[in-house]
């Protein structure tokens, strides 16, 4: 009994044991498990090597895996082992060229580095990497140079940081920090009291008095659009720019055009004001380090003319190694050429606007009415259908497609028997009245009639196509098709009705005075070399007529070699409505000035003012004087112009105004403001333009011809300089079209 006893405590005992063992074990288990859950242990493992895996779907993949394997193959043929190495020789070859042309565009002669940069703006199938080397390599001088020469814009590195933008209040805030960097300047305190506060509030707070300055409640980008506007203004003055460039204010202008990318407006204040900073001094490397070659590169290619002419403007000021570039200040304009030309041009054309006008308002080309182009079209649609002689007489009623004689005449064009080769067509605008005086020997050779051009011709170029499109600047536009190597340049300047209306800094409301403007002007067309070595023509519409009288009577009475040549070598004026003694529209009532208040121009305008007389007496005297009495050419309006809501008609400026007693005087149908307006080029005001500028060319070349014959020794000298250039100036045009025959087989 006490043996069986003791038999089971043993095996009870022995069981315990063993669920204790157990339960150990499974606890150990459970917390092994969760500890691996939590830490991943193989990281321990550094040791041992394992293979990476990343698993795919074939089906996913399968077109690429297939593309590979054909390239694999394609390789291996035996045409592709000979031709590879022979390729990886060629890309090697035309990097090398690349950079030996960009070694002599910058270390070479100044022959040599005209010559490498226009082989290098022919450069646009290197890969981007090789752009990006290239770009890293290049300097300021041969960046701009570049610009100039229309490349590709992957030659220029992108401004620092170009992908992110500030917002709208930091841009503002650093843009008032430029202008508070102008102060003490009158115009900069101008602008930051009206553009950044209201007004001030003095309290008075026992002894002491507390200010009180209110924000202006305007959006911020009103407030910016007012900054920049200001500081157009303030880049005018040289310290002024001196001081934003040596603050870092190009960088900060750089954040206003990431900005405002998509807005024209503020785009081209800004472009105005990048013009202006790149006048004064030797800026080429300050814009190459902000990175504002890369935005100019661009702005060169915009679809807005405007945004074209400024940066144009902006890298000629720049370019320094250019022998034929040229230096214009704020409001000059240099509507052609464009970039880089090989010659000086044979003579400088301006343009001056009038009041209220613009270089790219008053000069835009007239628009059709439908029924005047329904009745072009049908003339010039059946040339061969019959002789058709227009003679120069002024029509006496506007005619329309809905006339019974239009209707009468288009019929019998198609009608009767096809035209004959020597049918002509009258100018559009023909003159009412013309009373020609000019007698030099040569006007109007060359041309075929004052009044009427070919058939044949008047086809070249048919109206009413909207696949040409209305030209927003003819002179622009037009004038190089006829004279290549031009220099055509538009003159511009604010001008207004009212001291009321007027806007900017105070310091501009009162400074429109005819002297003091054409004295400006004249400063800075002496700077941009006109009528140095070259003939001048200018041509002005209403007061921009009085503006060019002025200017040329103080060229020709000043001290300075290079402004009295500008005078001496003015070949021709043609005014266009110009008041020489005033208009009656200018003349207000004395209680009526007190209320509108007329600004400085309109008061100079006012009718035989004695201010304008003696400006036409004096400007009678000093052509007199000039070594070579230019061609004068008045063009008058014939209707009135419809200027008010009320459908008024006013004569602006009156035949007797209009006659200046010298040369040739047109009295045409159109009215004011479509003087400045041709119709096509095959309009007698353009024509007449023409004539005058062919005229103004072979009368300085008379007169320079003796000056030519001892020239003509340096010009040979320089044409055996153009055989002796550098073996690497063409050897890239020859790559490139060995390139094209070599990428059908690479």
């Amino acid at each position: 009994m006490y043996h069986d006893l003791k038999l089971y405590n043993k095996l009870f005992g022995g069981c315990g044991l063993a669920s204790f063992i157990g339960l150990v074990g499974y606890e150990a288990y459970r917390t092994y498990s969760a500890v691996s859950n939590l830490v991943d242990t193989r990281v321990l493992d550094i040791d041992r090597k394992r293979p990476d895996y990343i698993y795919i779907k074939h089906h996913i993949y399968r077109q690429s895996l297939q593309e590979q394997l054909e390239q694999e193959k394609e390789n291996s043929r035996l045409v592709n082992v000979v031709v590879q190495p022979f390729g990886k020789w060629w890309k090697a070859l035309k990097h090398s060229v690349a950079w030996r042309l960009l070694k002599i565009a910058q270390e070479g002669e100044q022959s040599d580095r005209l010559k490498a940069i226009k082989q290098l703006a022919l450069i646009d199938h290197l890969k981007d990497w090789d752009f990006q080397h290239l770009a890293q390599l290049c300097d300021a001088q041969t960046a701009v140079s570049l610009a100039r020469s229309n490349c590709d814009s992957r030659w220029f590195l992108p401004p620092r940081q170009y992908g992110v933008e500030k917002s709208a209040h930091e841009v503002l805030a650093s843009i008032k920090g430029l202008i508070e960097k102008l102060a003490p300047h009158r115009c900069a305190e101008y602008a930051l009291e009206h553009t950044f506060t209201s007004h001030q509030i003095k309290e008075p707070v026992g002894d002491d008095v507390v200010d009180h300055r209110l924000y202006v409640s305007r959006f911020e980008n009103e407030q910016l659009k007012q900054a920049l506007n200001a500081l157009v203004h303030l880049t005018t003055v040289e310290e002024n720019c001196r001081k934003i460039i040596d603050a870092g204010g190009l960088m900060e202008l750089i954040e206003v055009e990431k900005l405002y990318s998509d807005n024209i407006d503020m785009k081209l204040t800004l472009a105005r004001i990048i013009a202006n900073l790149s006048v004064h001094g030797d800026r080429a490397y300050d814009f190459f380090a902000s990175g504002w070659i890369n935005i100019l590169s661009k702005w060169q290619k915009d679809v807005d003319m405007r945004m074209q002419v400024t940066t144009d403007l902006t890298l000629s000021n720049l370019d320094r190694d250019d022998p034929n570039s040229f230096s214009y200040e704020y409001n000059v304009y240099p509507l052609y050429p464009k970039g880089r030309r090989k010659n000086k041009p044979d003579v400088d054309v301006i343009f001056v606007h009038g009041l209220l006008g613009g270089v790219f308002v008053t000069w835009r080309q007239k628009d059709l009415k439908p029924q005047a182009a329904s009745l072009l079209e049908g003339i010039a649609s059946y040339n061969d259908a019959e002789l058709l002689t227009l003679q120069p007489t002024p029509p006496k009623f506007q005619p329309s497609i809905s006339d019974t004689a239009t209707k009468e005449l288009i019929q019998a064009l198609q009608e009767d028997e096809p035209l004959s080769s020597e049918w002509s067509v009258v100018f559009p605008d023909l003159p009412l009245v013309a009373d020609e005086k000019y007698t030099s020997p040569g006007v109007h050779k060359n041309f075929e009639g004052r009044y009427s051009v070919s058939g044949d011709k008047w086809l070249q170029e048919p109206l009413g196509d909207e696949s040409i499109g209305r030209s927003f600047c003819w002179p622009m536009e037009w004038l190089p098709k006829d004279f290549p190597n031009i220099r055509v340049i538009g003159l511009n300047y604010e001008s207004s009705l009212s001291q009321w209306s007027a806007s900017g800094c105070p310091c501009e409301k009162y400074d429109g005075k005819l002297e003091k403007r054409a004295a400006e002007f004249l400063r800075k067309l002496a700077r941009s070399n006109i009528g140095q070595d070259r003939p001048v023509v200018w041509v002005g519409h209403s007061m921009g007529g009085l503006l060019i009288k002025s200017i040329m009577n103080q060229a020709a009475a000043s001290d300075d070699p290079a402004v009295r040549r500008i005078a001496q070598n003015s070949r021709a004026v043609m005014f266009l409505g110009t008041p020489h003694r005033g208009s009656a529209i200018a003349k207000l009532k004395q209680h009526t000035s007190a209320l509108v208040w007329p600004s400085v121009e309109v008061r100079e305008l006012e009718e035989n003012s004695l201010h304008l007389l003696h400006l036409h007496k004096t400007f009678l005297k000093t052509i007199s004087q000039l070594p070579k009495k230019p061609e004068i050419v008045s063009v008058c309006e014939g209707s009135a112009t419809v200027l008010t809501s009320f459908k008024l008609p006013l004569h602006i400026v009156p035949e007797k105004s209009a006659r200046l007693d010298e040369g040739d005087f047109y009295l045409i149908k159109e009215d004011h403001l479509s003087l400045s307006k041709p119709m096509c080029r095959q309009s007698f005001l353009y024509q007449r333009l023409i004539s005058t500028i062919w005229c103004a060319m072979q009368s300085a070349k008379e007169a320079g011809e003796t000056e030519e014959e001892h020239g003509s020794g340096r010009s040979k000298t320089a044409e055996s300089g153009k055989r002796s250039s550098s073996v690497f100036s063409d050897v890239y045009r020859k790559l490139g079209q060995l390139d094209r025959v070599f990428n059908i087989f690479l």
